[in-house]
């Protein structure tokens, strides 16, 4: 048996069988392994939705060789007793389904066609064993990628690749659909979100509250701005149907439909660069929101969640132009036709405008959030959750107030543009 550090036992759910299959798959057969222990690397705010960490492995390619040294990103679910927990269940199994099977499938179809691989992180395995769900990845840091920090805002550099990898991603999700004949979620019906396709679904009620609280965060945020009460008075009259737009916003949608990232937004994303700073490559990951949805739902969450309203507003021509070109060349790659053209593509994602609306003013204030700001959503329970609310509203207030005004600028491009685009009123606008 290999040597395991005594505070790696604080992590129940990581064995050492699923450390040396990580370390079959990764380094071959032959790879003995000597010791693990856990090292941590990530902060409160870096994720949400499961426990992060690392695993430092030492190992041996030959019985009398030097050790050597590898880590893998291990990502634990939280264990959880609130009416949340079938979904944290299931998007664990989600995400394990696509980093180990239905991703590997896809780049097998690209490598078929010459063309580089999605880029994501490698999966080694998986555990659903319930209560003790871990799943054990590649160790993106290896290659010297890293997070972009959230609070900036992304620039053109980094979204252009960002957008090409999205584009990547849509495109091969429909040619898998077409060798398998039939769609991803009958292949993998773990990518199917009940909550989306049933009406009484453990915790809607919660989140229906949740998307209420935020959006009555964001009007208390623009009443400190003058002239825009009827900006105000639409958040509030929009807010009971927050649940329902996200649920009409995520549909599946036959022309632009494809495997969605589901949650593309600054976390959720790392860059290498090279000697001059500049990035060079992307990596899409946590992959837990996985869906198949329309192509301007990811388009839209990620350019309402994690951009500045000027950056977005001058490039957004120029940002579609950029996505569909990479999204088109993996189909003309494999001589399959092309769903719709970019104009239908441009009038698809100001039809999700309102989704993205809805998910910038629940992610803003995350992005910007400093690390006393973080709240942990899926701590709350029916019991607490007003309570939750109450503070996480009174955190945001004051990060409005905070030298900068960045919440407010945000949330002050997001709103114009939509009265430009004629769905929220413009009356006193201005």
């Amino acid at each position: 048996m290999a040597e395991v550090e005594d505070d790696t036992k604080k992590y129940v759910p990581l064995t050492e069988e699923l450390v040396r299959e990580a370390l079959r798959k990764d380094k071959g057969k032959d790879a003995q392994l000597v010791s693990w222990k856990y090292k941590d690397f990530t902060k409160k705010g870096d994720n949400y939705a499961c426990f992060v960490t690392s695993v430092e492995v030492q190992y041996k390619e030959e019985e009398h060789g030097e050790p050597l040294q590898v880590t893998y990103v291990a990502k634990l679910a939280h264990q959880i007793t609130s009416v949340f927990m079938d979904l944290m269940n299931e998007m664990f199994e989600k995400e394990g389904s696509c980093f180990i099977e239905i991703l590997p499938k896809m780049n097998e179809l690209l490598r078929e066609l010459h063309i580089d691989s999605i880029r994501t992180a490698k999966g080694y395995c998986m555990s659903l064993k319930r209560g003790k769900e871990v799943l054990l990845l590649e160790d993106l840091r290896h290659r010297k990628f890293k997070m972009f920090d959230r609070r900036r805002g992304i620039d053109v550099p980094h979204a252009l690749l960002v957008l090409k990898e999205l584009g990547r991603l849509h495109a091969t999700s429909r040619l898998l659909e077409r060798k398998l004949g039939c769609s991803l979620h009958e292949t993998w019906p773990i990518i199917i979100e009940k909550w989306l396709e049933e009406d009484d679904v453990p915790g809607a009620e919660m989140f229906q509250k949740m998307i209420e609280s935020q959006m009555e965060t964001a009007a208390m945020v623009m009443e400190k701005i003058p002239n825009y009460e009827q900006v105000v008075a639409w958040i509030r009259n929009t807010k009971p149907k927050g649940m329902d737009i996200f649920k009409q916003g995520l549909k599946k949608s036959d022309k632009f439909n494809a495997l969605n990232h589901g949650d593309c937004w600054n976390n959720n994303i790392l860059f290498r660069y090279d000697e001059t700073g500049a990035p060079v490559e992307v990596m899409l990951v946590d992959l837990q929101g996985m869906r198949m949805a329309s192509v301007a739902a990811d388009l839209s969450y990620f350019l309402y969640s994690s951009f500045t309203g000027g950056v977005r507003k001058s490039n957004l021509k120029f940002f579609m132009e950029t996505y569909y070109d990479s999204f088109c060349s993996v189909l003309r790659a494999a001589q399959v036709p092309i769903p719709f053209s970019l104009e239908e593509l441009i009038v698809e994602f100001r039809n999700k405008m309102i989704l993205g609306c809805i998910s910038g003013m629940i992610l803003a204030p995350i992005v910007l959030s400093e690390e006393e700001d973080v709240q942990a959503f899926f701590d709350m329970t029916e019991e607490n959750m007003d309570t939750n609310n109450r503070e996480r509203q009174e955190k945001i207030l004051k990060m409005s107030k905070r030298e900068g005004g960045q919440l407010q600028d945000r949330f002050l491009s997001m709103f114009n543009e939509m009265v430009e685009a004629g769905i929220v009123p413009n009356k006193d606008v201005v």
